[in-house]
């Protein structure tokens, strides 16, 4: 095997695009590797405790970079507004880019690894003329399956049309850009279907959307298991004798009383353990009254509390949903935004969850589907075969040994 050295890691979306890379840093440094990881000063001390050499992008990047975050959450289906941000955001990706080849001009470096939406990764990595890797922390993308059109299309035509508004100006955009790096620059959504030299992807293929379309240089390996080791209080020893229904709408678009309520109402009476975790945007006061048999806090230590769930009602984030499935646990899904909804039909289509609509949800139909997926075993049956497919894949260390095996061919 070759030990390389000097990696570029450029990684700053959020914390569902950098939990998943931890384990893979952590196995590469104990395989002598040297990592320069790249990120927003949020994740700083996280990505620290590797021991990867962390530097932030700046200031003014991480803020437009919120502020873009923010705002596109805000609008939801706005898609006039989505177009412009789309464009604000190749701007921020020029700025990353030149602030990073300012600092590592007189640095050495092997091989860039980059998540799929960190785009200045790959970028720099063609200017340096460098190998690349690419980590997928949701479904990977190529031209051959064009995946996320062919969804898009069964969400409506006017978002496919939001993605081409804007074209000239773009077009005008990616030529400066190209005649100012140097290399060749693909506008959103071809970008990220633009395969590097080696593909990480943290599913399997089992769980991919059209597995088959993809080459060797994609590897399905499954989710990143990292133990956490944050229970601090919660009480875990009132999950182990009794039914255990889980509620968690991840860590950005948390915000929505509305959801918690109707559980707290649906499952009123609920013979067993609920546990409610509301995020740090709403107190638990607001909720108003609270039953004995649930359990509410800001903060939840997912994976201890998953590892005995019965039922998980989900955002449907990649992250959370390959967290829950990993432990056989089937799902009632409530996807928000972004890839959530492809995330949730992908878990429908394999029979491991019930999908609802956010939007129209009340405490009748929340309670009517977790009894469905408690009581009607294929759902948890199905749940197992995907977990199987995940505990197969080899996870962080098979991926670690496979990018050092096969780097050296582009080197």
């Amino acid at each position: 095997m070759l030990i390389l050295g000097n990696v570029l890691f450029i990684n700053y979306m959020g914390e569902g695009h950098i939990n998943p890379t931890i384990g893979l840093v952590q196995e590469l440094i104990a395989r002598g590797e040297s990592i320069t990881y790249y990120t927003s000063q949020i994740y700083k001390e996280k990505i620290e405790k590797t021991g990867a050499t962390v530097r932030v992008i700046s200031e003014k990047a991480q803020k437009i970079l919120f502020e873009f975050v923010t705002k596109l959450m805000s609008q939801g289906r706005n898609l006039d507004q989505f177009n412009k941000n789309r464009f604000k955001l190749f701007e921020i990706m020029e700025w990353i880019t030149d602030e990073i080849l300012d600092e590592i001009r007189l640095e050495s470096y092997d091989y860039v690894i980059y998540d799929a939406m960190s785009l200045p990764g790959k970028w720099i990595a063609e200017i340096r003329q460098l190998p690349t890797v690419c980590t997928w922390s949701t479904f990977a993308s190529n031209k051959e399956s064009d995946l996320f059109k062919k969804r898009l299309k069964k969400q409506g035509s006017a978002i496919l049309k939001a993605l081409d508004g804007r074209k000239e100006e773009m077009e005008a955009f990616k030529a400066r850009l190209e005649q100012k790096y140097g290399i060749s620059i693909q506008p959103f959504p071809q970008a990220v279907m633009d395969e590097a030299d080696i593909n990480i992807v943290f599913t399997s293929k089992y769980f991919q959307l059209e597995s088959a379309t993809f080459k060797e240089n994609f590897l399905f390996v499954g989710p990143s298991m990292i133990d956490r080791q944050d229970q601090g209080d919660f009480p875990l020893d009132r999950l182990k004798d009794s039914a255990v229904v889980y509620m968690a709408l991840g860590t950005i678009a948390n915000k929505r009383p509305d959801l918690y309520k109707a559980c707290l109402e649906g499952l009123n009476d609920f013979d067993g353990t609920v546990v409610l975790g509301i995020g740090n945007q709403l107190s638990i006061s607001e909720l108003g009254s609270v039953p004995d048999h649930f359990i509410i806090r800001n903060y939840i230590p997912q994976l201890d509390v998953l590892r005995y769930s019965d039922a998980f009602i989900t955002h449907c984030g990649m992250n959370s949903t390959s967290e829950a499935l990993y432990f056989g646990t089937p799902l009632v899904m409530l996807p928000l935004m972004n890839d959530q909804p492809i995330v949730a039909n992908r878990v429908k289509e394999l029979g491991a969850g019930v999908i609802l609509d956010h939007e129209t949800l009340n405490a009748e139909k929340l309670r009517e589907a977790v009894i469905e997926v408690l009581q009607n075993p294929i759902y948890k049956q199905n749940s197992e075969k995907i977990s199987q497919s995940f505990r197969k894949s080899g996870g962080c260390a098979r991926a670690a040994d496979e990018l050092l095996s096969r780097i050296k061919q582009f080197v």
